[in-house]
């Protein structure tokens, strides 16, 4: 009666209480409660490395010769022989100017030239004449004086006559007008039938030589620009390493962008490609940690340090971020480890799981040997 009595108690008692077994601080086999699972994480160790802040930019490609072909006489334009986009090689013919009018003044100019020729011939003839009457002494000094003086002039008259036909020669052949330079014509600007004048641009030239990289970049960016900084251009698979040879010292006045340009190697790219350039405005090397390994805090740029299960928080210093690598300038030394997967999920008093390898089993809780995140 009495052992009836006392499980009728404990049955009214349990049901008073309304809490089930297990739920009061207690599992249902009696342990302690269990806390938040482990996060799962990858670490990696501080270490040195390579930096650079860079900024990104589009290089346009020029060619290092640009000439642009200005008509050397005034004329009719009789004939163009070139299109937009052509190649064309150093002394290929462009377009051909009226000559009628200039191989006039040509033949006028070589007419005088003989004139003038005759002429001295006869005075040097009487010249010489004079000379030797005058040492017979059938001709006075002063009648000397005179032939030699009168060669003297016809001499320098023959002089400015055949400078002059020279020139009418070479204003006859300038009605020819042909490529400076091997290269391709960007621009044609006249058209046959078109009067010119002396000076007018009629073709503008790309120069088959040396390319450079023209870059713009803005921004707070622009003001570091200095001649010497790496450069690399074009796209993964295609790309080359270079410096600036040159920054100019305004802004561009469309852009409002400093202009900078970057030699490049032979035949690299076409001029008027255009290409992704990246320039290194900053470059050491230092100790770095990957950058999700960094997260933001109340306190400030934290990273956690794996202890085991446990992870320790600890505020760092940061410097250059460089291809997925953030510098640490104080708070962390060369091989000390820090969670990098994962890190964004953590508090101090979190526990934390290493992932499994490619192809292996997953991390132990409190493994000693924490394993390096892969780059």
């Amino acid at each position: 009666m009495r052992l009836f009595t006392l499980c009728a108690l404990v049955m009214v008692l349990t049901a008073c209480s309304g809490k089930p077994a297990g739920e009061n601080g207690t599992d249902k086999g009696g342990g302690r409660k269990k806390g938040p699972p482990p996060v799962t994480v990858t670490v990696a160790p501080a270490a040195e490395r390579p930096l650079a802040q860079t900024v990104r930019a589009y290089a346009e490609i020029e060619a290092r010769d640009t000439p642009q072909v200005a008509a050397e006489v005034g004329g009719r334009v009789l004939s163009v022989e070139v299109q937009a986009g052509q190649s064309v090689r150093a002394g290929q013919v462009l377009a051909r100017l009226d000559a009628a009018t200039l191989s006039d003044t040509r033949v006028a100019a070589e007419a005088e030239v003989a004139r003038l020729v005759a002429l001295l011939a006869d005075q040097t003839a009487k010249t010489r004449r004079d000379e030797a009457l005058r040492a017979q002494g059938f001709v006075s000094e002063a009648a000397v004086a005179t032939s030699r003086a009168q060669q003297a002039a016809l001499e320098k008259q023959l002089a400015a006559a055949q400078a002059t036909a020279a020139s009418r020669r070479r204003d006859t052949a300038r009605a020819t007008v042909v490529a400076p330079v091997s290269g391709v014509i960007e621009t044609r600007e006249v058209q046959p039938g078109d009067v010119v004048s002396t000076g007018r641009v009629l073709f503008r030239l790309q120069g088959a030589g040396a390319r450079r990289a023209r870059i713009a970049v803005g921004g707070s960016a622009a003001d570091r620009l200095a001649p010497g900084m790496t450069v690399v251009l074009g796209e993964d698979g295609a790309q080359v390493r270079t410096r600036l040879e040159e920054v100019r010292a305004t802004l561009d006045t469309a852009s409002r962008a400093r202009i900078a340009y970057a030699s490049l190697p032979a035949g690299f790219a076409l001029a008027g490609t255009t290409l992704p350039a990246e320039v290194r405005l900053a470059e050491r090397t230092g100790l770095a940690i990957p950058a999700l390994a960094v997260v933001e805090r109340p306190a400030g740029r934290v990273v956690y340090l794996a202890r085991g299960e446990r992870v320790e928080e600890r505020k760092v210093s940061t410097g250059l971020e460089s291809d997925g690598y953030v510098e640490i300038l104080a708070g962390l030394k060369a091989g000390e480890r820090v969670v990098v997967d994962g890190a964004g999920f953590l508090s101090p008093s979190s526990r934390i799981r290493l992932a499994a390898p490619p192809g292996g089993k997953p991390g132990r809780k409190g493994a000693s040997a924490p394993q390096e995140a892969r780059a």
